[in-house]
């Protein structure tokens, strides 16, 4: 009788820890008190692009965006990427505070813009559309407290069924118990753009935010999966990096004001 009882007390414990872990796991983040970044005062307009995979493998490509603007601004332009693969939209929020490498590379320069690629990560873990709007606004806050102009890439149209169907039967029971608790559907794409417009609105971010639609530079949608993506159907190419800066770039300089042109 003893010895059941012990086991009954071990399947509580153990139920209750696993309850506390994924509640954590799936818990939107805490708001933390934004730091400062320091202010440049020359003619060098800066950008950042920091997130997920995307923001990492983009550090081979930064040159594309500063060539398109200094055409067109006649001023010295500097891209800087930091990326974290597998991140999600909370997990790199949190990193701004505890990752000394990301603060110090916030801290390092002041940006004038800063280009967010998340949400790949949020979609394709299943978490919730709150999660990733708390998130989202979170790194908004943080950025618009130092006077930089954050430029969010909406969600890619990125093959997610093929995501899902390459992972271990592990992370597919995984993901079908976040797709259970989160009421997130295999392919929630779209669901996720729509609460990023709804947060935007919500929050009256229409005016100090630039949003990069995906279909601004994946216009034939999945279509151009083949022409644009690796293979694995989740990263950009070169080919596809080259369009997507070029409407970047495009962005910046709809939003760049004309009294700050150099001279050609």
């Amino acid at each position: 009788m003893k010895n059941w009882k012990l086991v009954i007390l071990l399947i509580i414990i153990a139920v209750g820890c696993l309850s506390y872990c994924m509640f954590s796991y799936y818990k939107p983040p805490t708001e933390h008190q934004p730091y400062t970044i320091p202010q440049d005062h020359d003619d060098t307009l800066r950008i950042a692009y920091i997130g997920d995979s995307w923001a990492f493998m983009h550090r081979e490509h930064n040159c594309q965006i500063s060539k398109i603007l200094k055409d067109t601004i006649h001023r010295p332009v500097k891209v800087h990427s930091y990326g974290i693969c597998g991140q999600t939209s909370k997990e790199l929020y949190e990193n701004i505070f505890n990752n000394p490498d990301l603060k110090r590379f916030l801290q390092k320069r002041r940006y004038e813009y800063c280009v967010i690629s998340l949400g790949i990560n949020d979609t394709y873990k299943k978490m919730s559309t709150t999660y990733y709007q708390q998130s989202m606004d979170y790194i908004i806050r943080f950025l618009l407290a130092n006077q930089i102009h954050p430029i969010i890439l909406e969600i890619p149209d990125y093959d997610i069924s093929k995501s899902f169907n390459r992972q271990v039967l592990s992370r597919k029971v995984l993901r079908r118990l976040s797709m259970y608790i989160n009421k997130t559907p295999l392919d929630c794409k779209q669901l996720f753009r729509n609460a990023l417009d709804e947060m935007i609105l919500k929050k009256n971010y229409t005016k100090e935010v630039s949003v990069v639609r995906y279909l601004s530079w994946n216009e034939k949608s999945t279509k151009d999966w083949k022409r644009i993506y690796q293979d694995d159907g989740i990263h950009l190419n070169e080919k596809g990096y080259a369009i997507l800066d070029s409407c970047i770039a495009e962005t910046c300089i709809k939003q760049y004001p004309k009294s700050l042109y150099g001279k050609n």
